[in-house]
């Protein structure tokens, strides 16, 4: 897995994810660390945490 924070033009955040495959991603996606951060997203974030599962389709 690699992660990447980042910040947007608009001043967002976002953190992307990258990992070997899909079972990585489900995985990390329904493990422990993120059930506990799921919990407390509302006292945790400003605004909604949005999730999008997306594939690379390209790269170099």
């Amino acid at each position: 897995m690699t992660w990447y924070g980042i910040k947007e033009d608009d001043g967002s955040y976002a953190v992307f994810d990258t990992f070997d495959d899909e079972a990585g991603r489900d995985a990390h996606m329904n493990g422990d660390i993120a059930k506990a951060l799921m919990a407390k997203a509302e006292e945790l974030f400003s605004n909604k945490l949005q999730i999008h599962k997306i594939q690379i389709v390209a790269n170099k």
